[in-house]
């Protein structure tokens, strides 16, 4: 059951790793995506209503029965980011040739926690989306993190501080599967610690996607 669940995650990833919607002239024109459509033939209605919706792993628990908290905002001093984080899952949805294909939802003025994603506290990747030219493009300024900038994660009281590592530019509209498949690997479950930021970009555009890499520091202070 696990191996099949993780086989949808890949597909929900695959087309866009997330936080993405059209152009800003075109954006109140058309319902925003959060993935790009693509020809999944060898997915059925079938096969997606048999998989169970739940985390890649069990949840890391400090109590027997404590429940999960999740995040609640994200600052980001150096881009003068200050935004609320809501909890994202995925939809089904048919193209017109009628193949079922999965996409990310995506958080309207805020920044969105994929829910198979890690926690604060919880070893892994914890995975955050958002939007880069419309409806609050929370993560637009994205690319002008660089290594060493710090971002705040709040959750359940605390804070939680990250430095940036990485900030990498991948394609994706022009992107071979080969490429795609390799862009999964960062909203994917990690062995280290990390926070991770996917957006669209460039700014008036979706034709590649911005990922930053942020490592955890030591110190977490009560808030």
């Amino acid at each position: 059951m696990r191996s099949g669940f993780v086989g949808l995650i890949l597909i929900v990833a695959v087309g866009l790793i997330a936080g993405c919607g059209r152009s800003a002239s075109a954006a109140e024109e058309a319902p925003v995506q959060a993935v790009a459509e693509a020809n999944y033939t060898d997915l059925t209605n079938a096969d997606i209503a048999n998989r169970p919706v739940a985390p890649f792993k069990a949840p890391v628990f400090h109590e027997v029965g404590a429940k999960r908290i999740l995040p609640s905002r994200l600052v980001v001093p150096s881009i003068k980011v200050d935004t609320p984080i809501v909890e994202l899952g995925w939809s089904t949805k048919q193209d017109a040739a009628g193949a079922v294909f999965s996409e990310w939802d995506v958080a309207d003025y805020a920044a969105g926690w994929h829910k198979n994603s890690s926690l604060p506290e919880e070893p892994g990747n914890i995975v955050l989306s958002g939007h880069n030219n419309i409806r609050g493009a929370v993560f637009r300024e994205l690319d002008q993190l660089k290594r060493g900038d710090e971002l705040v994660l709040y959750a359940g009281g605390q804070e939680y501080a990250y430095t940036v590592d990485e900030v990498l530019i991948v394609p994706e509209k022009f992107a071979t599967e080969e490429q795609r498949l390799d862009n999964v690997r960062y909203i994917q479950e990690t062995k280290d610690d990390r926070l991770t930021l996917v957006s669209c970009w460039p700014r008036n555009d979706n034709t590649h996607r911005i990922i930053v890499v942020a490592r955890p520091e030591k110190s977490v202070s009560k808030k």
